[in-house]
């Protein structure tokens, strides 16, 4: 039997490797990895098929394999993010704005000089209503974690101590209320932003 001769297998490699790099790449978009994680993720893919290229037996398609890396190098990033919130120390507003912190309500809006005239102030009223509303479809639980940090600046503790919840539950809710505020004022503000 002949085996296969090493430049064979980088051949191979390389072959594969064009043909599924940008598959394997928006695998990892399509779950909401930002492209520079994305990137790096879809090398740590191809880093790990070169590097068990030879213990690849053939039971499952080499896509299926190939994609089975993928998907526990993504469930592996999730977690890390998850523990990295987890983990992450709580600041209160005034004390970021203190230390120097530019806060996000101080920012101008992307592609937006401060404040300029008339038509300014019409697109800002448009852009509170466009909140408020967004605010009023949250969840009502959800609504009041994130009330409650923003109206009150309440401690996650303290807030998972009025509505008698965990700290993880706060941590969750609100987590889960600003990507769906950014999702729908998200898209508001870059309509507005247009020519």
């Amino acid at each position: 039997m002949l085996r296969p001769r090493p430049t064979d297998s980088h051949d191979e490699f390389r072959r594969r490797f064009q043909r599924w790099f940008g598959p394997v790449y928006y695998f990892f978009l399509n779950r909401g990895i930002p492209c520079e994680e994305a990137r790096d993720l879809t090398q740590e893919t191809f880093l790990r098929v070169y590097q068990s290229m030879s213990g690849f037996r053939g039971e499952a398609s080499f896509e299926t394999w190939m994609f089975q890396i993928a998907t526990n190098l993504w469930r592996n990033h999730v977690r890390g993010k998850h523990a990295e919130k987890r983990a992450a120390q709580e600041v209160s507003l005034e004390a970021a704005a203190e230390e120097g912190h530019q806060l996000p309500l101080d920012r101008p809006l992307p592609g937006r000089t401060p404040q300029a005239g008339p038509l300014d102030g019409v697109l800002a009223g448009e852009q509170r209503d466009v909140l408020r509303k967004a605010l009023a479809d949250l969840p009502p639980k959800m609504r009041r974690c994130l009330l409650l940090r923003i109206d009150q600046d309440l401690k996650y503790r303290e807030i998972a101590e009025l509505l008698r919840v965990s700290i993880e539950t706060v941590k969750s809710q609100l987590s889960q209320a600003r990507d769906r505020l950014e999702a729908e004022v998200g898209r508001y503000l870059v309509r507005q932003e247009g020519p």
